[in-house]
């Protein structure tokens, strides 16, 4: 056998085994972009306790640190929501809508409005929000299972992350291997901009607006601070949709000191200080994620692939945002 035919065996051998893993993998995409952008989102901490501890300690000291307040937000979120479904009384629907409909009686929409169709289609809502978490309490153990592989993943990723960089430069051709590093360096910055920026902001947000909410004993305040930070990420949406709802659901109920402490409050803590002071700090101009392509990575990406798009979607925007900076704005390449 030629040297040259035994190379291209051995390379199609090799691109069939990558095939083969890709193929096994691919159910799990899921979770190694979960993977990726949590590493990217404890890798600050990560950075900080390397400088005392090994490797291996820090990744697993930092994985411990960044989980536990999302684990007690979470069950307490959760507790919440379990408290509010068994304080629900179907009466309370009824007096609900009740108030609609005669307030609503007094304008002219009214004649347009069916109020047995509306009722139905509340209650045709609930039974299938109903079918729906019920399906979903099934899929638990399967959930636990990817969330210890994430866990599992993150921490190699962490630890290995330069062995990883090293790997892929390993099989890259020479003449290409200042370009490859400099679109991975490009990557890198985008990754952390993408997931370190948002993700820090949002919840810096959400504790500012739990804070902001406890204060005037706004009800369910984690949760309102919960969905706040989550419309933060959006630079369409954002978190002042939250607080100027809550903020005019208190001026329409004629409590003026609450809702004009929450708009102040509001803008000085959870727009300005986060646009003009916090986001500058942390993000780097230079490698700066234009707002379309936060909202394609942050609201389409979900929208299109369901739960995992919110790490799948600024993976592949961090990528060609990386491609675009490396080929047209670096004068390297």
């Amino acid at each position: 056998m030629k040297d040259s035919e035994f190379r291209i065996i051995r390379k199609a051998i090799i691109i069939g085994l990558l095939l083969m893993l890709l193929y096994i993998i691919f159910p799990f995409i899921d979770v190694l972009a979960y993977s990726v952008a949590f590493s990217y989102m404890v890798l600050p901490l990560y950075n900080i306790l390397n400088r005392k501890f090994n490797r291996t300690v820090s990744a697993g000291l930092a994985i411990v640190i960044f989980i536990l307040p999302i684990m007690i937000i979470s069950i307490y979120t959760l507790v919440t929501l379990i408290d509010i479904a068994y304080s629900f009384n179907p009466e309370n629907l009824g007096k609900y809508l009740n108030f609609i409909f005669n307030n609503l009686h007094k304008t002219p929409l009214y004649k347009f409005i069916d109020e047995q169709t509306i009722i139905k289609y509340i209650n045709d809502f609930l039974k299938y929000l109903i079918g729906v978490i019920s399906n979903k309490i099934i899929d638990i153990g399967y959930l636990l299972i990817k969330v210890i592989m994430v866990i599992f993943i993150t921490f190699y990723f962490l630890r290995d992350g330069i062995k990883i960089k090293n790997l892929i430069l390993s099989f890259i051709p020479k003449e290409y291997r200042v370009k490859m590093e400099i679109y991975l360096e490009y990557l890198h910055e985008s990754y952390k901009n993408l997931f370190i920026s948002c993700i820090t902001i949002s919840l810096i947000i959400t504790i500012l607006s739990y804070i902001g909410y406890k204060i005037i004993n706004v009800p369910y305040s984690e949760l309102f601070a919960a969905i706040t930070g989550i419309f933060a990420l959006l630079p369409i949406l954002g978190g002042w949709m939250v607080y100027i709802s809550i903020a005019v659901y208190y001026f329409l109920n004629q409590d003026y000191i609450k809702a004009i402490f929450l708009f102040i409050y509001g803008e000085l803590f959870l727009s300005i200080a986060p646009d003009f002071i916090i986001r500058p700090y942390i993000v780097k101009k230079e490698v700066d994620i234009h707002p379309v392509l936060v909202v394609v990575a942050f609201l389409i990406a979900p929208l299109s692939l369901g739960i995992s798009g919110f790490a799948i979607g600024p993976l592949v925007v961090g990528a060609l945002n990386a491609f675009y900076l490396a080929k047209y704005r670096d004068k390297k390449i």
